[in-house]
């Protein structure tokens, strides 16, 4: 019976086990989704300046500010798997290949007890928050698998990790981002693909607007103030660098503090 060793596996054997086809940092090829507005506006502006080449992708109702780095923009909507597809496809044919894809699409949904909210409400805020980000995820994944590199980030929630009252659908489409991304990283953890996500908690984005923070939703905020899209891009840039490549399947907080687990 062979005998199973102790020893612990040697410098090079842990080496060899590095992706090697890692791009530089400013030869990277990003697709960030819902560059519109908000988060995603602010993440392309950031990685414009820093990065090989952005493409932004939003709803073609979208209102699109001025960019300070231009950027090609791209229409999708992330509910129809068709047109996730050939919009990956745009872009990959734009970039030549497609290196890190920013998932920060979203609807929040109304405000109401849960039995007021229909099926069909329910139904939307998990088509676009969740099936559009698994749509998104079987589009891109095997192609950044395929070149071993790749970095997949979605957009959680504090409302996925902690409920909202009056917020059913959009806290049960958010927790299933949760679930969606360790079970990616798990699968593609050897191939050089990371895939994250972040929980924002009230971010001062026009998703929120129509929901202006009260006195009590600011008292549940140690930093006592909203996020800024601008803090959010600077995450981004961190989850994307090469100084996160260990970490996958990771839920990063974005809250003041408010939801630190």
């Amino acid at each position: 019976m062979p005998q199973l060793s102790n020893a612990a596996p040697t410098i090079a054997d842990q080496s060899a086990q590095v992706p090697a086809a890692t791009p530089p940092f400013s030869d990277l090829r990003c697709l960030i989704v819902g560059a519109g507005s908000g988060i995603g506006h602010a993440a392309a502006e950031l990685l414009g300046t820093k990065v090989g080449k952005v493409i932004g992708a939003d709803l073609p109702t979208s209102q699109r500010p001025a960019a300070r780095t231009p950027y090609p923009q791209l229409a999708i909507d992330v509910s129809d798997p068709r047109s996730v597809e050939a919009t990956v496809e745009q872009a990959i044919s734009l970039a030549g290949r497609l290196d890190v894809v920013i998932n920060t699409a979203g609807i929040l949904g109304k405000v109401q007890p849960s039995t007021e909210e229909t099926l069909e409400e329910f139904d939307r805020l998990l088509r676009v928050n969740l099936v559009g980000a698994f749509a998104l995820s079987k589009a891109v994944l095997p192609v950044m698998a395929a070149n071993g590199f790749g970095r997949l980030l979605h957009f959680s929630s504090t409302a996925g990790k902690e409920g909202v009252a009056g917020m059913t659908g959009y806290s049960a489409s958010k927790a299933g981002i949760c679930g969606l991304v360790k079970a990616l990283a798990r699968e593609y953890a050897a191939t050089g693909v990371t895939v994250n996500a972040i929980a924002p908690g009230k971010i001062d984005t026009p998703l929120v607007s129509g929901h202006p923070p009260t006195a009590e939703d600011l008292q549940r905020i140690p930093m006592r103030r909203l996020g800024t899209p601008e803090e959010a891009a600077a995450l981004i840039e961190y989850i994307i660098s090469p100084g996160a490549s260990y970490t996958t399947g990771f839920i990063y907080d974005l809250s003041g503090g408010r939801a630190t687990y």
